[in-house]
């Protein structure tokens, strides 16, 4: 259940969380109905970031992802690794380590435009979509808003309704940026959302944005960054019985952590 600013604001006490909940302030959504349903969790503000980009915008989001391919391959001397490795068809997730705002920008850059014009991201509601310019940048390129703290079922439903239009999703199964720049434990989001829609999950390591950019730092330097794609993970491939969305979160956790001690 997700809960407004208004209730949220009169919660002193978990008996006052229980008396919000019981009375069904924050909307009678299930768990199961943000992923089998999600357009029926969606409001209409939310449901426009699903929807597709016209002539103008498309020409738009062009022309920034050139940008951005410019100025990562150009002051960053980016290299990418195992591009080949990408699914051939959609739908699938790339699940990238998260350690820098710069990580996104990377992934981006290293992505084909006939790939990028199917895919979308999965974007921190504080960053992406705090000011009218970040909101403008998110809507080019195809960022829904996630709030993992406030809104998980809205957050789920997004990443459940690109899935289901058959379009690819970057998922930071991290959940935030490292503190340290070393690998963190998946959370559980990714792990629903294959439970559902069991697509293959592409795992993408990301050296040098750390160093580059860490976490509460602006731009220190501009060091060399590397992306390394890994195969795909066929979460169909899994044994069902043993739990599909632990093993699955684990696995890409697993092949995360190999692509960085390469």
């Amino acid at each position: 259940m997700e809960l407004d600013e208004e209730a949220i604001e009169s919660i002193d006490s978990v008996r006052d969380l229980l008396r919000e909940v019981a009375s069904g302030a924050g909307g009678p959504t299930h768990r199961v109905s943000s992923l089998e349903r999600p357009e029926e969790v969606l409001n209409d503000g939310q449901k426009r970031w699903l929807k597709p980009l016209g002539p103008v915008r498309s020409a738009m989001a062009r022309g920034m992802f050139a940008l951005n391919g410019t100025m990562m391959r150009g002051p960053f001397r980016m290299r990418v690794e195992g591009l080949e490795d990408l699914p051939d068809d959609g739908p699938f997730i790339i699940a990238p380590n998260h350690v820098s705002y710069l990580d996104a920008f990377v992934v981006a850059a290293a992505l084909d435009h006939s790939v990028l014009r199917r895919t979308y991201w999965a974007g921190w509601t504080g960053a992406a979509f705090g000011n009218p310019l970040t909101r403008l940048v998110s809507r080019l390129a195809q960022v829904v808003p996630i709030d993992p703290g406030r809104a998980g079922l809205s957050s789920l439903a997004f990443g459940a309704a690109v899935l289901g239009h058959g379009l690819n999703l970057v998922w930071f199964a991290e959940g935030e940026r490292s503190p340290t720049g070393s690998l963190q434990p998946f959370k559980t989001g990714m792990g629903l959302l294959l439970s559902y829609y069991p697509v293959p999950v592409v795992p993408v390591f990301i050296r040098g944005t750390y160093e580059a950019m860490p976490r509460g730092k602006f731009l220190r330097r501009l060091k060399q960054i590397t992306v390394t794609f890994g195969e795909p993970l066929d979460p169909r491939s899994l044994d069902e019985t043993a739990g599909l969305q632990e093993q699955v979160v684990e696995a890409a956790h697993e092949r995360a952590a190999e692509l960085g001690a390469r």
